[in-house]
């Protein structure tokens, strides 16, 4: 053990030393200033330690490499100076790490968004898992800790422009753009970074890096002059496309829901219809591995299937697979599996009380035009009629017998898919009693 604290471990083997980033009580990983505090000394340690000739960046939580920057850290800088010295200590730590003597490797497996990227460009090479879980990108449209300089040094103007989309790209994406060295899926990882390390340790030598990061001040200043750094939900597909999922599980809980653990979303869920968010999210469910079971057409969701194999978070074989996950039921055969179960516009609710279960939530889609309240349903606490509107938001209409937590699970539920929902408990007359 070179290095060990409550967030960072720093071990070496044979020469290879791994640093391992796992914030407690997260379901990602996320940066605020002591957590970098606690990166800076690791770095200094590593810096001491001549016997790591190479050194591996990874995550040891299986949700992702790292998020950026935690709503905490964001909200204790109010003041511009404040955001700029925070920018350029944060400048500092990642240059330290870019000017180790030992090779840098980052091990991208899940979310590499914002300060994130910007810790796996201050690395020397880039590995990642093509997943659909893996996203790389600026979703906050700006960069801190030097990540725009060397992102720009690596595929010249069009980091300017990657970073001002706020879009979100694909490990393969990423490699096709120049700035991640090996892109595999996940039966692959382990053998593709022994072999990226086997050809490193066999050479370890550092790659060219410029003389002088030119940028950074320039960097700092419009970071410092942001008004509003509260983190959005990003937007994770190209421009009018919906995207894939940033966070699949797990999930954080929102208040009442529990102790702090996670919600994962059920392995089945259901859609009774057609409705192009709801094929959009159980699309996105089938991906990481669930099942669905659609009574309608399946056209739209394996449409989105189809839209993660080209954009390559997937593999043909993955695609294939997925699509065997997705089962046809006319007669509603295996909704009793389901612990989620959309019903789009048109459809009445209660075909499925004799089917599905009682602790199965079922989410009755409205559109703006049609407020007319579903048949009598049995299971009315488990009921919750939804709306999708503008992009990224989505409205909760709880019945009088809707059970809180109904309401705060499908929140979280679908946050992760980008959705931020909004509760309008003035619509609960919309919802049947029970019976």
């Amino acid at each position: 053990m070179v290095f060990d604290s409550p967030n960072i471990r720093v071990t070496v083997e044979y020469g290879t030393g791994t640093l391992s980033l796992g914030f407690p009580d997260e379901p990602v990983n996320a940066f605020d200033l002591a957590r970098l505090r606690e990166l800076d000394t690791a770095i200094r340690v590593i810096a001491a330690t001549r016997t790591i000739r190479v050194l591996v960046l990874r995550s040891a939580k299986p949700a992702g490499f790292c998020a950026g920057l935690r709503p905490e850290a964001l909200a204790s800088l109010p003041h511009p100076t404040q955001r700029a010295n925070f920018a350029w200590y944060g400048q500092q730590v990642f240059n330290r790490l870019a000017k180790l003597d030992a090779v840098t490797v980052a091990m991208i497996d899940g979310p590499c968004l914002g300060v994130g990227l910007e810790l796996a460009l201050a690395c020397d090479h880039r590995v990642c898992v093509a997943r659909p879980t893996t996203h790389l990108g600026f979703p906050e449209r700006l960069a801190c800790f030097g990540g725009s300089v060397r992102l720009r040094d690596l595929i010249d103007h069009r980091a300017d422009a990657l970073i001002a989309s706020g879009e979100t790209l694909s490990g393969r994406e990423a490699q096709a753009l120049g700035f991640v060295d090996v892109a595999c899926c996940e039966r692959r990882a382990k053998i593709e970074l022994r072999t990226f390390l086997d050809r490193l340790e066999t050479r370890p030598a550092k790659p060219r890096s410029p003389a002088e990061l030119v940028g950074l001040a320039a960097e700092r200043a419009a970071f410092a002059e942001q008004k509003n750094l509260t983190p959005q939900t990003p937007s994770l597909g190209r421009k009018g496309e919906p995207g894939i999922a940033l966070v699949l599980a797990p999930l954080p809980l929102g208040e009442g829901l529990g102790r702090g653990s996670s919600l994962p979303l059920p392995e089945t869920i259901a859609l009774l219809g057609d409705d192009p968010n709801a094929a959009r999210i159980v699309a996105e469910a089938v991906l990481r591995g669930g099942s669905a079971v659609v009574c309608g057409n399946r056209a739209p969701v394996f449409s989105h299937l189809e839209t993660a194999l080209t954009r390559g978070f997937i593999t043909p074989l993955e695609a294939e697979q997925a699509r065997l996950r997705v089962r046809a039921s006319d007669s509603l055969d295996g909704f009793d599996r389901a612990g989620l179960v959309f019903v789009a516009s048109g459809h009445d609710p209660f075909r499925l009380a004799a089917v599905v279960r009682p602790r199965t939530i079922v989410c009755v889609i409205s559109q703006s035009s049609n407020r007319s309240s579903p048949a009598p349903f049995p299971h009315a606490r488990r009921l919750l009629r939804i709306g999708f509107g503008d992009p990224g938001r989505v409205a909760l209409y709880p019945g009088v017998n809707t059970a809180v937590e109904t309401t705060e699970t499908v929140a979280a539920w679908l946050k992760p898919f980008g959705f931020g929902a909004v509760v309008l408990p003035v619509a609960a007359r919309l919802l049947p009693r029970a019976a």
